[in-house]
């Protein structure tokens, strides 16, 4: 791994690596190991000064990561970072934030930083290229894949968290975690009601600080930890309560005034409010789509298929799940790098001219699919099943076209979608046919990569002279 400082990258470098991972956490470090492993050139882009830096003020010791009983999240970091140092096939590039990104069809990404950083291009044959340096004569990077693993960042509530004068006094989740051994004890309020503020308040009161928990709910965290604070009954609780309209920090406190509570003097506040995925890169991407005249899509977004056709990915907490963690993150970070790899495969290999390969819509189609099903109103439905008829459209999205034989476990089987159908017909007796074609557009909308579904049940012996249907749309078509 190559390490730079923001004036100097790499020289080896090379102008085109076959993804940019954004972000140099446990999702992209993990991303980053494995893509090197499955043989593709990386670059990790890490805005900090080194990888993981994020866990470094992380020291307390935990137990919650298996395998790891008593280490601190801080150790964890250094061991991660250290892990993709000693693999040459990933170019690390610490210190640097993007400017902006460019995406073509056919083309993939290209990213350029912040002081137009020069990369020493092992590629003569593009040095005099068209658009080939940028405005400081400095060539930008080249990726045909993309991911975003740029993690969490603490929300910030106007007028909570003041954006400017707060005098070290009030503090998001990241900087009391930084700080609370240090600091002094005192008057503090938490505002927050998750795990996270309830937690710290156990904490804090425990190292002699006079705590106030304020939540504008009730309590969300475990109930473990709030059942500890009815052992602290010096610790004020303010649960389901408007919250404060201002806080003002000064050097010598903060005054923070609430309609309920008046004006009140703490000494340092907390906003402990949760998290929300780091914007920055995502709105550069975002740009990037919209003047390439693609739709971008909103932010957090999940593995689809309609982005990973433009070589677009993420990984970890950057897509908004529900239990942010390392170990979710480490996880993400390997289904990532192996989305990667199926995308770049067929780039990689001999395959149809680039018009065929991607930009694609397929949809399964079962059609005349014919059973009995307990369905109906009628007292002689209720007697047994009666026969119907399915018709089903399953919309895939836009997909890669390989032009040799794929691994099934790439695919959705269809004879998954057929198995579905009939077991939901199946299952129990439904009445209306309605509640039926909203169980299978749920159940069908759920398989992985499916983006629209289309059904049409029809009752065959209804009535003598005629058949009976209902049809039903949900999903992108």
């Amino acid at each position: 791994m190559s390490q730079n400082s923001p004036d100097r990258l790499p020289a080896s470098l090379p102008a085109l690596v076959d993804a940019a991972i954004v972000g140099g956490g446990p999702a992209g470090c993990s991303a980053a190991s494995w893509l090197t492993q499955l043989g593709l050139s990386v670059a990790l882009i890490e805005r900090a000064p080194r990888l993981c830096d994020s866990l470094r003020p992380l020291e307390y010791r935990q137990d919650w990561l298996l395998g790891a009983p008593g280490e601190s999240l801080a150790e964890l970091g250094e061991r991660y970072a250290a892990h993709v140092a000693a693999q040459s096939g990933v170019h690390a590039l610490t210190d640097q934030t993007i400017h902006h990104l460019d995406w073509q069809a056919e083309q993939g990404w290209t990213l350029y930083f912040d002081g137009g950083p020069a990369f020493a291009v092992n590629a003569p044959d593009a040095a005099d290229a068209p658009g080939a340096r940028d405005a400081a004569g400095l060539r930008p990077l080249r990726a045909r894949a993309l991911l975003l693993a740029t993690g969490l960042t603490p929300r910030h509530p106007a007028p909570l968290y003041p954006a400017s004068d707060r005098h070290g006094r009030v503090l998001d989740a990241v900087e009391l975690t930084a700080v609370r051994d240090r600091l002094p004890p005192g008057k503090v309020l938490l505002l927050g009601g998750g795990d996270n503020a309830v937690e710290n308040a156990l904490y804090l009161a425990g190292r002699g600080h006079a705590v106030t928990l304020w939540s504008r709910s009730e309590w969300r965290a475990q109930s473990h930890l709030v059942q500890q604070l009815d052992s602290l009954p010096g610790l004020r609780r303010r649960p389901a309560q408007a919250l404060p309209t201002a806080v003002t920090a000064s050097a010598e406190g903060v005054i923070v005034t609430s309609k309920a509570h008046g004006e009140e003097a703490f000494d340092h506040v907390a906003v402990l409010l949760g998290y929300e995925p780091e914007p920055s890169a995502w709105l550069k991407v975002a740009d990037a789509l919209q003047r390439a005249g693609v739709t971008a899509p909103s932010q957090p977004f999940r593995d689809e298929p309609r982005f990973g056709v433009l070589g677009l990915f993420v990984a970890g907490d950057a897509s908004g799940r529900q239990h942010p963690c390392v170990q979710t993150a480490l996880g993400d970070g390997v289904v990532a790098a192996k989305q990667i790899e199926a995308f770049l495969r067929p780039l990689r290999e001999s395959q149809p001219p680039p018009a065929l390969r991607r930009n694609n819509r397929q949809v399964i189609h079962i059609n005349g699919l014919r059973f009995g099903a307990n369905l109906g109103v009628l007292d002689f439905e209720r007697e047994g099943p009666q026969p119907i008829q399915v018709d089903a459209e399953v919309n895939l999205g836009a997909q890669t076209i390989v032009s040799r034989d794929a691994d099934i476990g790439h695919v959705l089987d269809y004879r998954r979608v057929r198995a579905i159908i009939i077991d939901e017909c199946t299952a129990e007796h439904t009445d209306l046919l309605e509640a039926l074609l909203g169980k299978l557009s749920v159940r069908l909308m759920k398989l992985p990569g499916v983006v629209g579904v289309r059904i049409k049940v029809t009752k065959l012996e209804i009535f003598p002279d005629c058949q009976v249907a209902i049809s039903a749309e949900c999903g992108t078509w």
